[in-house]
């Protein structure tokens, strides 16, 4: 009989931390980031989000959304949506720094290892061949890089139909099951070499848009949680963001406010872009010295169990708005609120986009509203790409209008991220106010000494 593997084992080797709140780790870290909590509560600073369900992730009672169980069920619902044929993915190549797959392979796999390959084998809708490769780690990796998931970790598991060495991965087998049909897969590692092997790709990005496009409640969990954290960094940022600091401080503080709560990765690089930077839709550099009367434009996002955020806030960083700020503000906020008063099930992203381009029409500043007005999120930060459709209820996306003059030094954007219901939506990013009235209060309070 096999073994399940253990999850924790699972975990740990895959990158993913899961604490229990019965372990002696995690009830010592609870106690220390509860009191942290409740320290900033008492003191006024942090606002809502000084929760210690904010500060370390394994608070939910929801399944982990990339268990060895639910991938295999991913796997099985690939194979069932291509019917027959062949899928081929890979990790990535190993790099410094810590390592994250490719996120189509970490959505089938669970697993961050470098340079592992799946190779599954559809036939009349079943997995005929479920395979992971994995590279065998040398003693001399072990010794600079710490243990990695290796083959022998899988002896008894049915995590996988098989796991082999990568030394067993047969090249020209592969090219035999090709034949002339072609391979389908995504993801620029794997399909570079499919394309060495002179194998004819064809893109199974449409099959994984379909199973990825409606988000499981474990996997709105983690988008949650996603966003909690977030929220929690943008605040951290907030309180220390002050005439006479440097953007890179305020990111410095979002990024370490992240990892500090256990988010593994970035959603993406942040952007704080203060004055005429907040002009540059995705600007880098978070390098200038910021002064009294600017505006700073966070745009940031934490990734948690595999599933990415995606906010943002403008706000004064001595805390008043100037009158024009004030002005341009509210503008950008109407927008957010008639488009979002408009998204719903059966609409189209475009739909929603083209509510605020009219209002920004009516109000004589459309030539400021320069993106679009949003996009899905889940395991990529722009998620599903190329997806067009109507939305659907258990999908999550982004709002977020803003207006860019900077012959004024003024960029505005207020993003937040909805979950579509059935009737509607639901705001998940709400903790962090967005009217310039309690943002003002929101600022104060959390920089109280």
């Amino acid at each position: 009989m096999k073994k399940t593997l253990p999850l924790l084992t699972f975990a740990f080797l895959a990158g993913t931390t899961l604490l229990s709140s019965n372990s002696v780790g995690a009830g010592t870290a609870n106690a220390s980031l509860a009191r942290e909590a409740s320290l900033e509560m008492e003191t006024g600073i942090g606002g809502s989000v000084a929760d210690a369900s904010l500060l370390l992730p394994g608070g939910r009672d929801l399944p982990a959304p990339g268990t060895p169980q639910v991938c295999r069920e991913r796997r099985q619902a690939l194979a069932a949506a291509l019917e027959e044929g062949v899928m081929f993915f890979h990790a990535g190549p190993d790099a410094d720094g810590r390592f994250e797959a490719d996120v189509d392979f970490h959505y089938l796999t669970g697993l961050h290892r470098p340079d592992a390959r799946l190779l599954l084998v559809a036939k009349a809708g079943k997995l005929l061949r479920d395979e992971l490769y994995l590279p065998v780690q040398s003693p001399q990796k072990r010794l600079w890089q710490g243990p990695q998931l290796n083959p022998e970790d899988f002896e008894g598991s049915d995590a996988f139909g098989k796991v082999l060495p990568s030394a067993g991965f047969d090249e020209k087998a592969l090219v035999m099951l090709a034949e002339d049909k072609g391979i389908y897969s995504v993801g620029d590692t794997a399909i570079e070499e499919l394309v060495d092997l002179e194998i004819k790709v064809k893109r199974a990005r449409t099959l994984l848009n379909n199973l990825q496009v409606v988000k499981t409640p474990s996997e709105i969990a983690a988008l949650e949680m996603a966003v909690d954290i977030t929220q929690a960094g943008i605040a951290d940022a907030m309180r220390i963001a002050l005439p006479g600091t440097y953007e890179y401080q305020a990111e410095a503080a979002v990024d370490g406010g992240f990892r500090r709560r256990g988010a593994e990765f970035m959603a993406f690089p942040s952007i704080c872009g203060s004055a005429e930077n907040a002009c540059f839709l995705h600007y880098r550099a978070n390098n200038r010295l910021m002064q009294d009367g600017d505006l700073l434009l966070m745009d940031v996002g934490a990734k948690y169990e595999g599933y990415s955020a995606d906010v943002t806030r403008t706000f004064p960083i001595n805390g008043k708005f100037s009158p024009r700020q004030r002005e341009l503000y509210e503008l950008v906020l109407e927008a957010q609120t008639v488009a979002v008063a408009a998204l719903k099930p059966g609409v189209s992203m475009r739909d929603v986009h083209e509510v605020a381009a009219a209002f920004f029409e009516e109000k004589g500043v459309r030539e400021h509203f320069k993106h679009g007005l949003g996009h899905q999120l889940g395991i990529r930060v722009h998620d599903v790409p190329g997806f067009r459709g109507p939305l659907k209820a258990g999908m999550l996306v982004t709002v977020e209008p803003g207006l860019y003059l900077a012959d004024e030094g003024i960029g505005i954007r207020i993003e937040d991220d909805y979950l579509l219901t059935e009737t509607g939506n639901r705001k998940l990013s709400d903790s962090i106010p967005s009217d310039p009235d309690e943002l003002e209060a929101y600022i104060a309070r959390l920089r109280k000494p």
